[in-house]
Formats: C-alpha cells, structure tokens, sequence
C-alpha cells in the first residue's frame, strides 16, 4: 500500500514504450496514441500478455481496456488486477465506432462469416442477428480479425473492427456505425508497474476483500459515506477456490493528498481483509476514434 504522504506531482510523459493488445489498428493504439504524443507500440496477443510485459521491465506502460457503456466490464482485466501488482496512472473514454469489413464491396447475404472480439460482438449483436446464417468466429481482437479478413482473400467473409483498419488492411466498408448504441465508449486504463501520481487527479481506485460474514460490505461502504466522500463504481469478481467470496473494485472521487484519503486508508485497514492502492489518475474524455494518428 502506498502512503499517502509519497504522492508525486508531475507532468505525464509525451512519449514511452506502451504495449498494448492486438495488432496495428487495434482500439487499444488509438488510446495510447491519445493519452501519449508518441507512443512506442509493443503489440501483445493477449491481454495477459500486456500485464507481463509491464511486469517484466519491456515497456514502461500497458493499454488495457476496463469497461464499455453497453457491454459491461472486461471481466478479464479485473482478474488480472488481482493476479499482478500494476497501478493506474491514468485513463481514457473513447468513443467506439465499429464497421463490417470485407475484401470488396458485398451484400450481407453473400456473407457467410464474420470475425471479430467478443465484446464487439456484443456490441453489434443487433447487426449480427441480421445474418443469421454467417458464422461468427471470436478472435484475441477487433484489428486482427481485419488483418485475417484481408490476409484470407476470401470474398465472402467479413470483420468487426474500426476505422483505422480500413486503409490499413484495404478493406471496403460494408456498413459504418454498426454498433446497437450510438453511444458505446470503452474506458481504457494505462498501467505501470511503479505507482506515479500526476497533477491533481480525481479518481482513486482501490482493491480488497472482506470477511464472508453479515455487514462486512456494508462496514466499507459506511466508510466512504462517513466521510463524505463520492463513491463513483463498485465492481466485485469472484475469487478462485473459495466458497462464494469476492474481490471487491472500488473508484472514489478524491486525491491522494486529501486528510479525508489518509482517514479512509486508515479505517479500510481495519475493515477488510486485504487491500490494495490501484492508483490515483486522471480520465480524459475522447469523443471519436478518429483521433488514431498511425
């Protein structure tokens, strides 16, 4: 646990070696390409693999994405967050666009499969249900299903994905905005093995357990309302090989520098059985995924 007397202020690099999940073109660059001036892009197969790269020493930060406003929590990074020792020095909502791309202009009829990641299936499941005769086929990412749609040649398969990946892979849009809800955001966080405060973030979010007993949940959240302080998300995850227990996420609307932090830290300590400081960032808001610089 870090104390809160160790806090750092200071300017967030413009550039650094990120890795990121995927392939060029993935949603995960278009985050690091907003959150650095010039991001250094290592491209991991799997999320896992991002945190084990930051864990390592082969890039000072990892993209991983936490959450959309349709589909929920990527359950996925939560449990990774238990299984690593990263913090998050900060984060960004980007507005997801997707499209169907194919090799060539096509009817969705003539398709006989699509490609992509399982949340943006979700996220296009109306789309989907309109073709219901195409096989879906679940890949590690949205930009490497287009990269497997333009390596195939095939003219009757189609991909999930963005923008970027038209011109990068010579695609042809199908369809634009495919997406059930025209306001899908995924939030993504920027993780660092070392903890690193920069300006005056608001957002602090913090990991723990409690014991298996009547009131224990209620004995946290009493004390982020004693004092007064604006609890933002609660998110729980099961824990492997216990009995109905879970690993409880919380976000709080605070500094680190904040008496009201140092006392909350303090009697958390006291509550639970386990917690952990995730960090103390920024979010910033970024309307579209055109903002991708390649």
């Amino acid at each position: 646990m870090i104390s809160p007397k160790e806090y750092r202020i200071e300017e967030f690099p413009q550039s650094a070696v990120v890795a990121c999940q995927g392939v060029k073109g993935a949603y995960s660059q278009t985050a690091a390409n907003v959150l650095f001036e010039s991001p250094d892009v290592m491209y991991m197969r799997t999320f896992e693999g991002v945190c084990m790269a930051v864990d390592a020493g082969m890039c000072q930060y990892g993209i991983l994405p936490i959450e959309n406003s349709n589909s929920g929590s990527i359950t996925d990074v939560y449990d990774l967050t238990r299984k690593y020792n990263f913090y998050i020095v900060r984060s960004v909502k980007i507005s997801i666009q997707h499209m169907l791309l194919a090799n060539g202009k096509l009817a969705l009829g003539d398709i006989t499969e699509i490609y992509t990641h399982s949340q943006a299936a979700k996220q296009c499941s109306a789309l989907i249900e309109r073709m219901p005769d195409a096989k879906l086929h679940l890949v590690e990412n949205t930009a490497k299903a287009a990269q497997m749609v333009a390596e195939s040649g095939r003219t009757d398969i189609a991909a999930i994905a963005s923008e970027n990946c038209v011109e990068l892979y010579g695609l042809t849009v199908i369809e634009e905005n495919i997406q059930n809800n025209a306001n899908n955001y995924t939030r993504f966080i920027c993780i660092s093995k070392k903890c690193e405060v920069y300006g005056s973030p608001e957002r602090i979010s913090l990991m723990l357990t409690v014991d298996h007993k009547s009131g224990a949940l209620f004995e946290v959240i009493k004390q982020f309302a004693d004092l007064d302080l604006n609890l933002i998300k609660l998110e729980s995850r099961p824990l492997p090989d216990t009995d109905f227990e879970f690993m409880f996420y919380f976000d709080v609307q605070a500094h680190i520098a904040d008496e009201k932090v140092h006392e909350l830290l303090t009697r958390l300590n006291l509550c639970t059985k386990y917690l952990a400081f995730l960090g103390n960032y920024d979010e910033i808001d970024c309307p579209s995924t055109t903002l991708n610089r390649q």
